[in-house]
């Protein structure tokens, strides 16, 4: 632990291999838990396959070892354990997508998240390893994005708590109004929560990266928001073809089964004006650029994107796992989208101009798709 790093990469650089270890070893000893079905991964009876798990996870158990004892070089090491880790991983992929391909909700034990979270870290560590991160940096690393998820968590906090609030105020007017006016709620309160940052760590309004936007802003709005409507497009297409299931939003839910849904076409500008302002002014002026003083831009990207999905697992929990997990990749995909927009821009209207666009499209089209048109405003 935090010795330095000799000319041939061999000792260990710091907290890494250690970390490694434990997590390898916890997916090892997840193997020996119920994942699906109530089996066992190691159950050897299984026709599937499924014990290669337990010996990816102890092959990756065992190179972070040689690399906490520095036994095996760093290069290699952090390779071969971060590839083992991915393969433990996309077994427990595997197992959960399987039986939901084929029309059935899997029975998930507890040794499969188990298993799966632990690889997903153990991967991290891996390339924390292979970049001979040192222990300070490292830590400094893993702060950042539980800080990062914290705020996100704190942010949606707030907006349920103002939603509730206008959402009880609206009460005697119907539903209609009431997902209306919650729906403002929702979006002041993330406008809230971003000031009370401001001024918790004393930055001043001009923290805020709105700026008028110039035609790259414009060209980069507009390519944007194709690349989201074809890349989200393909995955929907594909989780269809596959039959991989997802999960039904609450206002999809309710829209549903309302008569008349009016309220999903004053969703199209508050589209705009709440959910995409409140929601980007937090994921990406607060956690993306918090992000900026612990990853590199582009990592913190990624990190954020991982913290908004964190984030909405409560909104698309659905009985069947797979199908909140397949929802949740989509949200991951679309913040990828939105974060490389603010990334490449550092103006906050660009991200908020194409989420804003994404999501009036689809408020329109469930309109129209629950209706069959606009016929009762005369359009």
């Amino acid at each position: 632990m935090g010795t330095v790093r000799s000319d041939d990469g061999v000792a260990p650089t710091g907290a890494a291999p250690t970390l490694g270890l434990v997590l390898a070893g916890t997916a090892l000893a997840a193997t020996f838990l119920p994942w699906t079905g109530g089996t066992p991964v190691v159950d050897v009876s299984a026709v599937d396959g499924s014990a290669l798990a337990a010996g990816l996870a102890l092959v990756a158990t065992g190179t972070f070892a040689l690399r906490r004892y520095g036994v095996l070089d760093r290069r290699v090491g952090s390779v071969v354990a971060g590839l083992f880790s991915v393969g433990v991983a996309g077994v427990a992929l595997y197992r959960l997508l399987r039986p939901a391909v084929g029309g059935t909700t899997p029975e998930v034990g507890i040794g499969l998240p188990v298993a799966a979270v632990a690889t997903f870290a153990a991967v991290f560590v891996a390339v924390a390893d292979w970049l001979a991160l040192p222990n300070d940096s490292l830590w400094m690393r893993v702060r950042g994005f539980g800080v990062a998820v914290l705020l996100g968590l704190l942010a949606i906090a707030a907006s349920y708590a103002v939603a509730i609030l206008f959402g009880s105020l609206a009460l005697p007017f119907g539903l209609n109004v009431r997902f209306s006016v919650t729906t403002v709620g929702s979006g002041l309160g993330l406008v809230l929560f971003t000031a009370g940052y401001l001024r918790y760590r004393d930055f001043d309004p001009t923290y805020v990266d709105i700026s008028w936007p110039d035609r790259h802003d414009a060209a980069v709005a507009v390519g944007g928001l194709v690349l989201l409507l074809v890349v989200l497009g393909g995955v929907g297409l594909a989780f269809d073809r596959l039959g991989v299931p997802t999960a039904t939003s609450a206002i999809e839910e309710r829209a549903a089964e309302m008569a008349n849904p009016v309220f999903l076409l004053a969703l199209v500008p508050l589209s705009f004006v709440a959910i995409a302002l409140g929601e980007e002014l937090v994921f990406r002026n607060v956690v993306q650029k918090y992000l900026y003083e612990d990853f590199s831009r582009r990592t913190a990207v990624l990190m954020a994107s991982l913290a908004f999905g964190a984030v909405h697992f409560r909104q698309y929990a659905d009985p069947n796992p797979v199908a909140t997990l397949s929802t949740l990749f989509i949200v991951f995909t679309l913040s990828l989208v939105l974060g490389w927009l603010y990334y490449r821009t550092e103006n906050l209207l660009v991200p908020i101009a194409v989420h804003g666009a994404f999501n009036a499209i689809q408020f329109a089209a469930l309109y129209v798709q629950l209706t069959g048109g606009l016929s009762a405003y005369g359009l």
